[in-house]
């Protein structure tokens, strides 16, 4: 097996995980710990998967769906069931705001990994790889102090957006764009990184290898990373001062 390419996700790996301001959200109000993620994941046509697929603008009518969504007493009931928490003690969620919730993911996932992008440098520099970006990922509104993402973007070779395609992960040809853009032609031939399970599980069924990126632990994705390129990519030093 030979590695031709390099594939990352981009939040809760190239930057701060937004997982960590919904952890926060839900202690604050007391909601049950992985409530707004399954939700977000049960809603197969919601606000979320059209943002991310830009068919939603991120205004009021995002802010709105979104939050109608997450206070869905169908899927308050279901989350409890699925977790075997019990009959929920209230039949409807908490009060919770989508558009407060949303920038407060954001603001987590502005930050970037100063370990990932080491690595991702050195790769560069090696000359040796192809890099790629595959990210489920939103539009600003116009004129928007966060709207330029030219400085991730070239960070990369090829930058594979949802918004852009029409397609997000985890479905196969989201997939299959990214080895179209990168010109490789077996799945075998790259190592995908990303934070979330269901996606990596769709790119391992592919024939990707695969690589979990957990929160406050990129530098054992980095290490897994190094066995698989060849090379080091990690700088002890920086480890050790974390």
């Amino acid at each position: 097996m030979t590695i031709k390419a390099c594939l990352f996700d981009i939040g809760g790996v190239v930057v701060r995980s937004p997982m960590i301001g919904i952890a926060e959200y839900e202690q604050e109000l007391g909601i049950p710990a992985g409530y707004i993620n399954y939700t977000i994941a049960a809603t197969k046509k919601g606000a979320w998967q059209k943002l991310e697929r830009n068919e939603i603008p991120l205004n009021h009518i995002f802010y709105d769906e979104f939050t109608s969504d997450l206070r869905n007493p169908t899927m308050w009931k279901a989350f409890h069931a699925a977790k075997k928490l019990g009959t929920p003690a209230t039949p409807n969620p908490p009060a919770i705001h989508g558009e407060t919730l949303f920038w407060r993911m954001m603001a987590k996932s502005r930050e970037f990994d100063p370990l990932m992008v080491n690595a991702i440098e050195k790769l560069r520099k090696s000359g040796k790889f192809r890099l790629g970006a595959l990210t489920n990922d939103y539009k600003h509104p116009e004129n928007h102090p966060h709207a330029d993402t030219s400085a991730l973007r070239a960070m990369f070779d090829v930058f594979v957006s949802s918004t852009e395609s029409g397609m997000r992960k985890p479905e196969e040809g989201f997939y299959r764009l990214a080895m179209e853009k990168l010109g490789v032609k077996e799945p075998s031939e790259i190592v995908f990184l990303d934070d979330i399970g269901t996606n990596l599980k769709a790119a391992k069924a592919l024939g990707f290898n695969v690589i979990r990126v957990e929160i406050g632990k990129s530098h054992e994705a980095i290490e897994q990373l190094e066995k698989y390129v060849g090379m080091s990519l990690l700088d002890k030093v920086t480890v050790s001062k974390l």
